[in-house]
């Protein structure tokens, strides 16, 4: 009996060190959370970020937080330390204060350029993405914009037909499909376009196309919708019921499919494609962001309750505006004391 009690103890000696140190993992997974959480899920347009050759964490902590990129420099700088993040690589950097603070390190420490090539983020435009491959030095900017303008992308089968009457850069708009890609050594700026486009075409299978048409609507329509989800929201489990309320309103048609934007706003994901295909079956015609401000939507198919939902929301911003002002104007009026 004393054998299996001294076993006992043995066992319990160990757990606790166990459950302790689970605890402590799990405390410190919060507290990255926290440090880590965006500026402003809701505000989910990009702006420049200028990383000077040189600048230390402490420096781009504080840039990043007097352009209201992220809520602290000092918990940004102590992400930064935990995760041992540095050496930034110098250059002008298409940032969101939707994104959280590791994107941010990772966006500012790797830029595009990957072991392999280059990454294409979500999110980007034709224009955007072409000053970010000039500045990583794998292309020039001009050259890859005029190759994004040549008249020969228009006889492509994966762009469809033109019926917008598109020019210019607008024609592939949309089509860089978002990923990795392979650089060879001897590729230009017409080679990397047409190796993207490409990228969309083996994605886009005749499964999807067998559903736009089963929708009655263009692959551009589509990757339209699926750009205007990758700009509504962040949250991945969103993007479906984001497009059920499109769906919805254009079939009630409370909006006609012709005042949709005549081209993508954006490079949308996979995941946003796959949600303008396959729509969350709802009732569903209104979508507000939440009065809580943690950049999440409600749904509801009244417009009164729409309405009333969005005013509360627009009272709670600019609360929280009123509110970073004032804690702003005291940390001034600190400084100047």
């Amino acid at each position: 009996m004393k054998e299996d009690t001294k076993s006992i103890r043995r066992f319990r000696r160990p757990l606790r060190i166990i459950t302790v140190l689970l605890v402590i993992a799990a405390m410190i997974l919060w507290y990255v959370y926290m440090m880590s959480k965006p500026y402003d899920r809701t505000r989910t347009t990009y702006a420049d970020f200028v990383v000077e050759e040189g600048d230390s964490l402490s420096v781009v902590a504080e840039h990043l937080d007097e352009q209201k990129f992220i809520k602290k420099a000092s918990d940004f700088e102590t992400l930064g330390k935990i995760t041992f993040a540095g050496d930034f690589k110098p250059g002008t950097y298409y940032i969101s204060p939707s994104m959280d603070s590791l994107s941010i390190l990772r966006t500012l420490q790797s830029g595009l350029t990957t072991s392999k090539g280059f990454t294409v983020p979500a999110g980007y435009t034709v224009s955007q993405l072409a000053k970010a491959l000039e500045r990583d030095g794998l292309a020039d900017e001009k050259a890859f914009l005029d190759a994004a303008s040549s008249p020969d992308l228009a006889a492509l089968d994966v762009l469809g037909e033109n019926e917008e009457g598109l020019k210019g850069s607008d024609l592939i708009e949309g089509f860089l499909l978002p990923g990795e890609y392979t650089l060879s050594a001897d590729a230009d700026e017409s080679m990397m376009i047409i190796m993207m486009l490409d990228a969309f075409n083996n994605f886009y299978n005749d499964d999807y196309k067998a559903r736009a048409d089963e929708l009655g609507v263009t692959t551009r329509q589509v990757l339209v919708m699926a750009s205007m989800i990758e700009k509504e929201t962040s949250v991945d489990k969103e993007r479906a019921a984001i497009s059920g309320v499109i769906h919805n309103r254009i079939n009630m048609e409370l909006t006609e499919i012709a005042d949709l934007p005549k081209k993508p706003l954006c490079f949308p994901s996979e995941a946003s494609i796959k949600a303008a295909l396959y729509p969350e079956e709802s009732e569903y015609t209104y979508y507000v962001l939440d009065s809580n401000l943690s950049g999440t939507h409600k749904f509801t198919a009244d417009e009164a309750e729409y309405e009333t939902w969005l005013q509360e929301y627009e009272e709670a911003v600019k609360a929280a505006s009123d509110k970073a002002e004032a804690e702003s104007g005291e940390d001034s009026a600190e400084g100047e004391g």
